[in-house]
């Protein structure tokens, strides 16, 4: 899009504090886009190995504009999206954390629509409130929405089990606090009730000593199982950390004992089972999990060797890497892995 004159507008040099455009009780009007990003492009470094997505270096010009004049260089790189009709409306309730990467990744919201009677999660990818500036902000989010259509593709058989369903991709409009609309990606997929991997452990048992072996194995058994159906459709979670693994943990404690460990925080709360695959029907304290964040997931024919569980659970436990990990807590399931961490 052609930059704007001196003469059509005022050069915007400030941004509106970001807690003033993302608050709970804020709605945002989601369009359809013209069209999505192209398919995503890895770089094969060594031919079988694991992929790389190519780095995005920041243009120096873009780079000045974004420190002189932010808010033109978003403006000028608008979404094109189809003006009718609306396809639906978010009212934002609650903001969730991406975890290291918030400086330079989308604003998380759960949020409600009146098109929808379940929770949903809205990831807003706003290039404004990016704080990096080593990488071209507007080629990640390109990217990062391209990875989001083609996961989906291949996850359609795990929607709703190991991935939240997708709502759709849409352009959001954010209006409030500018001189004019602006128009960002949105993903919109289901809410995953539950507690993410990592804070489950700080609240419950953050040293890691209380939980028995068996139910850490059980813990490490659950996002193995999720890996194990990722890798035969072709995708490669290298971001499955804790922090991105939500359990869902049933409220009422089941009046049957799991272990035999006094003081273990899950010994009625989550059934070992570690026999693959487990016996059916699941037992109802089984635990389930589902994987949140798939903006830099990668995408590979996987190797004869990775489509064993033992692989997984011992690449969870590589990938991992927490204090409460020991070898005992597998249990004797244990494999070689090679596991590119970030």
């Amino acid at each position: 899009m052609p930059r704007r004159s001196e003469a059509q507008a005022p050069r915007s040099r400030k941004r509106p504090d970001i807690e003033s455009v993302y608050q709970s009780g804020a709605s945002f009007s989601l369009f359809y886009p013209e069209r999505l990003p192209d398919k995503p492009v890895q770089r094969i470094v060594v031919p079988g190995a694991i992929p790389r997505w190519p780095q995005l270096r920041l243009d120096p010009e873009l780079r000045k504009q974004l420190r002189k004049v932010p808010l033109d260089a978003c403006y000028e790189r608008n979404i094109a999206y189809r003006t009718h009709p609306v396809a639906t409306t978010i009212k934002l309730e609650e903001g969730l954390s991406t975890g290291f990467r918030e400086e330079q990744a989308a604003q998380v919201w759960r949020v409600s629509s009146p098109s929808y009677t379940e929770s949903l999660v809205a990831r807003l990818y706003d290039p404004l409130y990016y704080n990096n500036l080593s990488t071209d902000r507007f080629a990640g989010i390109e990217r990062s929405v391209a990875i989001y259509n083609e996961a989906y593709k291949h996850l359609k058989s795990l929607e709703g089990s190991h991935v939240p369903a997708l709502r759709g991709i849409f352009v959001a409009e954010i209006s409030v606090g500018f001189p004019k609309p602006r128009y960002i990606y949105c993903v919109l997929s289901d809410y995953a009730p539950g507690t993410d991997m990592r804070r489950l452990f700080k609240e419950h048992d953050p040293d890691g000593k209380k939980t028995c072996d068996h139910h850490k194995a059980a813990l490490i058994d659950c996002a193995a199982r999720l890996l194990y159906d990722f890798f035969p459709l072709t995708i490669y979670p290298h971001d499955m950390y804790t922090r991105n693994v939500v359990m869902d943990i049933p409220d009422t404690p089941s009046l049957e004992n799991f272990c035999d460990v006094e003081g273990c925080p899950w010994r009625n709360k989550i059934h070992i089972d570690l026999e693959f695959p487990r016996s059916q029907p699941e037992h109802q304290y089984a635990p389930k999990a589902k994987m949140i964040d798939l903006d830099i997931l990668r995408f590979m024919e996987p190797k004869a060797w990775m489509l064993d569980i033992s692989y997984c659970r011992s690449w969870i436990v590589k990938l991992w890497n927490a204090a409460w990990i020991s070898s005992e807590c597998l249990c004797g399931h244990t494999g070689d892995s090679e596991v590119e961490t970030a």
